[in-house]
């Protein structure tokens, strides 16, 4: 994120104007950017123990990770003193981008999370040809940013604002995907970050389907019961709440409509794409076109 361009989906917002993709200058930009100039993250966890319990003598639950929160610090920059009201105009851009409120309301289907995407540099050349990755948060403002301003120096001035991510994980912005048919039941999923991504699958129908088709990646399998749909309909199921994927809940939507009851498999038992090579196969596939299997290359 530091020495790349970086930008925010709400109202699109951009940093680092003044350097190009590769991370290099832009003498064009060089004194009209918004830079970061600093960037701390901060993952948070939790137990499901109380510190009570803890206090006497009880032993530790299980941990989960509870989201992680960004801070991000820098300049508003301009050219010299005498565009004192374009640095102002700037200042007020960026407070709309990162108000709370207005990040609710533009988009409430999301709690007000967009993305942040960014670029790092990487040894991983065999992955990542041009020696960078583009990545991205799923996050949201947690309140309006922080300015401040010099009156020695009128040609910038510093913000600092503060976001959280409900999702922790950090994600690459292109997405994998493997398309599994009756003719063709067996793949790779291959999830090149190192932690296990969110995974959603999309089955596309050519008529009733078997009551027990089933979705199996790692040895782990998902049952469906897929009878009653009709030849074109869809059956979406999303494993798990997530940025990408939205939020809130799992989602099993055969013809558009939320039906868990389709779910015939253990209530505990969800898919997710593990880090590296995995693989994947489809069964019982009467009247499926094709299982099209979707995940987010993850890191933590």
């Amino acid at each position: 994120m530091l020495g790349f361009p970086a930008s925010w989906t709400h109202r699109g917002f951009a940093f680092n104007a003044h350097l190009y993709a590769d991370g290099t200058p832009d003498e064009a930009y060089v004194h009209a950017t918004v830079t970061i100039d600093e960037r701390r993250i901060l993952t948070g966890y939790r137990d499901l123990r109380e510190p009570l319990h803890l206090a006497q003598g009880g032993t530790l639950g299980r941990v989960h990770k509870n989201m992680t929160l960004i801070q991000l610090v820098g300049r508003i920059q301009v050219a010299d003193a005498t565009q004192a009201a374009s640095i102002s105009d700037r200042e007020r851009e960026l407070l709309v981008a990162f108000d709370p409120y207005l990040c609710y309301l533009d988009s409430p289907s999301t709690d007000g999370a967009y993305a942040l995407d960014f670029s790092e540099a990487t040894l991983d050349t065999t992955n990542y040809p041009s020696g960078i990755v583009l990545l991205r948060y799923y996050c949201r403002p947690t309140e309006r940013p922080l300015m401040s301003e010099h009156l020695n120096e009128r040609g910038w001035r510093n913000y600092s604002l503060a976001l959280v991510a409900p999702d922790p994980r950090c994600y690459e912005q292109s997405s994998g995907s493997l398309v599994l048919t009756p003719g063709s039941p067996s793949g790779n999923i291959i999830n090149r970050g190192s932690v296990p991504g969110p995974l959603r699958a999309t089955i596309l129908m050519a008529g009733s389907g078997a009551a027990n088709f089933t979705i199996t990646v790692g040895g782990v399998a998902l049952v469906l019961n897929l009878a009653g749909l009709a030849a074109g309909q869809t059956c979406v199921v999303t494993m798990e709440t997530c940025g990408p994927y939205g939020r809130g809940r799992r989602v099993v939507a055969p013809a558009g409509t939320e039906a868990f009851s389709r779910k015939t498999s253990g209530a505990a038992t969800w898919l997710t794409a593990p880090a590296g090579t995995t693989a994947a196969s489809i069964a019982n596939t009467t009247n499926v076109a094709s299982c099209t299997l979707e995940w987010k290359h993850s890191r933590p």
